[in-house]
């Protein structure tokens, strides 16, 4: 349980909170790359961490995401026209490159040398892994990229898509990180899928009370949940979760692996951003329709827009007679059945009136984590140096059956892909 000031540190993530200063030590993941405009288009509105920007490509195809507001008189660059290198407000005609820098100030003298001292405030973006990334932070040189596996990939080997959530994103990624649930949220009537291993297979169903180790990393923590199964065995999933809002979940074998970015739009929305990919192949027409449809990994959406189909104005289109014979919840979707149980706790959840088991120690595990980091930014004033350490990101989420007896954390060949490994010559790193 927490007190309501330490709910105030966990979601709160606007300027000058210490939860947004650890944000932005980070590189953000903003949308995907299908989503950013081409050259010379209008530009879209996007909101990050409590701030109004726009984002835009110039007549050459680099990206520039600035402040909405004008610095002249504050109208908003949204209206603006993008044009010949540079979005044009359309109050005063005054330019800006993706630099931010102004190009030209037409309602001022010719003699002047206002232009070259107001800049509207722009911040570094870059496209990787069909995401467009946002440095927010101060940090000079800006960190490498972090090095999830899907960066470099051909871009038919990968899949992103974006959606938003109505409500903060701590409690939107506490609903990924609590494996106790799948037991029961997401099982079906009277059915069980053949693949033990399917969220829906009997390695959830036959065990709902798994052991929790969590295992720390330099960059968040391993959240590893064992099942009791086949007499004198556990099934392991290990669940990464790496700063600040990074989540993995283990693909059943034979999937695609994925990563979930939970991005604080404001205190109470969030976008999700979801990577699927395969390191050795391009993706199958089969697995990208069912992510398109929403069956899982993925939201379903509206077509142009990031409001997912169902949702919570709709009730999660939730079907009671399907409820009552097809599937635990009547709602369709993984995605929207994970949805429903965080949003419908409030946009903010008021934490100082839960009651914590022992399945919620990867939640708590997130939570600290986070306000650790957070409060050690907020004291030191630097990034937090999980950021400095792209390689860190390196990682898998992974899953086997082993002996019963026997403890995770000696499983030293099944944590390899989960533990992050140093490039030669890398110095040593000195992450908490």
């Amino acid at each position: 349980m927490l007190t309501h000031e330490k709910n105030a540190l966990l979601t709160q993530c606007g300027p000058g909170t210490p939860m947004g200063q650890l944000m932005r030590s980070f590189w953000i993941p903003a949308m995907t790359a299908a989503q950013v405009p081409a050259a010379d288009e209008a530009p879209v509105r996007l909101t990050l961490l409590s701030e109004r920007l726009v984002v835009f490509r110039d007549s050459e195809g680099r990206v520039g995401v600035l402040e909405e507001n004008c610095p002249h008189r504050g109208a908003s660059l949204f209206f603006g026209r993008n044009e010949e290198g540079g979005i044009r407000c359309v109050y005063h005609g005054w330019k800006f490159d993706v630099q931010g820098n102004c190009m030209q100030m037409p309602t001022e003298p010719s003699t002047s040398r206002m232009c070259q001292n107001v800049k509207a405030r722009a911040y570094p973006a870059r496209l990787a892994g069909s995401v467009l990334w946002v440095y927010m932070g101060d940090a000079q040189p800006v960190p490498d990229l972090p090095a999830f596996g899907f960066m470099g990939l051909p871009d038919d080997h990968l899949y992103a898509s974006r959606w938003h959530q109505e409500c903060n994103y701590a409690q939107a990624m506490e609903g990924e990180l609590d494996s106790a649930h799948v037991g029961f949220l997401h099982q079906m009537v009277n059915k069980t899928d053949p693949d033990n291993q399917a969220l829906t297979g009997k390695y959830f169903q036959e065990d709902t009370a798994p052991a929790w180790k969590i295992l720390p990393s330099e960059a968040g923590f391993l959240a590893c949940n064992g099942r009791r199964v086949d007499g004198d065995k556990r099934y392991w999933r290990l669940n990464q979760f790496l700063l600040p809002f990074f989540t993995m979940i283990p693909p059943r074998p034979g999937d695609a692996q994925l990563v979930r970015m939970w991005v604080p739009m404001t205190d109470e929305r969030c976008w999700v951003i979801c990577v699927s990919w395969r390191p050795d192949a391009p993706l199958n027409e089969q697995e990208l329709t069912a992510w398109r449809n929403g069956e899982n990994s993925h939201r379903k959406v509206i077509p142009g827009t990031t409001t997912p189909v169902e949702r919570l104005d709709n009730d999660y289109l939730i079907d009671r007679q399907e409820q009552k014979t097809v599937s635990f919840t009547g709602i369709k979707g993984i995605r929207a059945q994970d949805a429903m149980v965080t949003e419908t706790a409030g946009p903010i959840a008021d934490r100082t009136r839960e009651h914590l088991g022992s399945s919620d120690m990867a939640v708590v595990a997130m939570r600290r984590t986070l306000m650790e980091g957070a409060t050690q930014c907020a004291a030191t004033g630097q990034p937090h140096p999980a950021a400095a350490n792209a390689w860190l990101y390196a990682v898998r989420a992974v899953q086997t059956v082993l002996p019963g007896d026997q403890d995770v954390a000696s499983a030293d060949e099944f944590l390899a892909p989960a533990r992050a490994t140093p490039p030669v010559g890398a110095p040593a790193t000195d992450v908490a």
